[in-house]
């Protein structure tokens, strides 16, 4: 009732159109420091966030854990009186039929008890530590089940359970003098494609195998990207650069580029928003549009932005169902799930290693630059392959490439699919500039 109570309170103070946003949430949280478990919790949150329009004028009011909805409402009918016309508002989003798809609740997680969860998370912190040269395990754990209602004053009424679990280990290693660090981390909406195990092993393991590190000098060579590699990468070029929002602020190198050729022919990268059980996977986005799929980049041409209902309507045409929000704020834009589709680069993993010299790429935080769609960043995780082998960990790398090279000169993408935050694929492999200190 919190959201109907609140638009209702909006229309009868005078506003034209009113929009809530609920969302209630419950959850377990772990932290787990130098390999012990330093804190678990549970945790509640209802938020709701109203939008209230008066002809063009916008204004938004929320509240965290309210008692009830209608001065939330009322708030929002005052700040939009109070707020200057947006001559780019056309209207708030219309009732659309919405296809309502499974693969978004886990009843798994719904019910998990803190005894359980902090079983499962302990188990990949036992597995990390492989050898007596790991010295320190750290992380996170967290289990969400979340209800989402969006309910509007044009007649958009639609509500979704959802779970998620998001989980990330950070490994120390020591022996000697030499000192190495790995991690891992992993997320969706279904518990069962989480193996701890397998996650803490992984993280141990590329630990101990930085331990003896190299520093490389500035060479162009094929670098291949992990999955986990990738997921600032890829997605940036949806989430971002097609986002309709800094296309139309003149922000993004796509700006202007609307059918042109920005990528080699044999590649399309898709934003998909009903892949079941991925993170970025939804029945409707957070303004109750449908999700769909959207061809970004199509046989190498920038096809279509993702929009949402309002950057669409400035430029009369239809929202992608790429709206993004909490309570707290306006609708933004944002990605789904993306996607590369390019069947005839795939490539084995044999085949993606088979280089005489090159880097692999396991992660980095690093994103491109929005206006010019250039990266420099670190690697921060990094190996040398040498004759198709990985021989030695890498340390102080940096690699710069830009995004439209990424597409034109991409030369394989791996069967090995992953998910990873909005990011939904495999490794890839480019020729890239990487850069250190010099040799050993």
């Amino acid at each position: 009732m919190l959201a109907e109570d609140a638009v209702r309170a909006a229309i009868s103070e005078g506003a034209d159109g009113a929009e809530a946003f609920e969302v209630r949430i419950r959850g377990i949280s772990l932290s787990v420091e130098r390999g012990s478990l330093k804190t678990s919790s549970t945790f509640r949150e209802t938020g709701l966030g109203v939008r209230a329009c008066i002809g063009k004028k916008l204004g938004i009011a929320f509240a965290t854990n309210p008692l009830e909805g209608a001065s939330i409402g009322r708030r929002a009918f005052m700040n939009a009186k109070a707020s200057p016309e947006d001559s780019d508002f056309r209207s708030l989003p219309e009732p659309l039929r919405v296809e309502f798809m499974e693969g978004l609740m886990d009843d798994r997680i719904r019910d998990m008890d803190v005894g359980d969860a902090s079983s499962t998370f302990m188990a990949s912190v036992e597995a990390a530590r492989l050898s007596p040269a790991i010295v320190s395990v750290s992380g996170i754990f967290t289990l969400t089940y979340e209800e989402v209602r969006i309910f509007s004053s044009t007649g958009v009424d639609v509500h979704e359970s959802r779970t998620s679990f998001d989980v990330f280990l950070e490994v120390a290693a020591r022996d000697g003098d030499r000192r190495g660090s790995g991690f891992n981390f992993s997320n969706g909406r279904r518990l069962d494609v989480l193996d701890p195990e397998r996650l803490g092993r992984e993280a141990g393991e590329i630990a101990i195998r930085s331990l003896d590190s190299v520093r490389i000098g500035v060479e162009m060579i094929p670098v291949i990207f992990r999955p986990k590699a990738l997921h600032g990468i890829i997605p940036f070029i949806v989430n971002d650069a097609a986002n309709a929002e800094n296309i139309q602020y003149g922000r993004s190198f796509l700006t202007n580029r609307l059918g042109e050729e920005v990528g080699r022919e044999e590649l399309s990268i898709v934003d998909d928003g009903r892949i079941p059980w991925l993170i970025g996977s939804s029945s409707f986005d957070d303004e109750g549009v449908p999700t769909g799929r959207t061809k970004v980049i199509e046989r190498g041409v920038f096809r279509s932005p993702i929009h949402n209902w309002y950057t669409a309507k400035k430029e009369g045409r239809e929202s992608t169902g790429n709206a993004s929000r909490d309570y707290r704020r306006m609708p933004s834009v944002g990605a789904n799930n993306v996607r590369i589709e390019a069947p005839s680069l795939e490539m084995s993993e044999e085949e993606l290693l088979d280089v005489r010299r090159g880097v692999l790429v396991l992660y980095t935080g690093d994103t491109p630059n929005l206006a010019t769609g250039e990266f420099s960043g670190m690697a921060e995780t990094a190996f040398l392959i040498e004759n198709g082998e990985l021989t030695k960990s890498l340390r102080q790398t940096g690699i710069a490439f830009t995004l439209e090279e990424l597409m034109r000169e991409l030369e394989g993408v791996g069967r090995d699919v992953e998910s990873v935050g909005s990011y939904f694929g495999g490794s890839i492999r480019l020729k890239a500039r990487v850069s250190g200190p010099g040799s050993s």
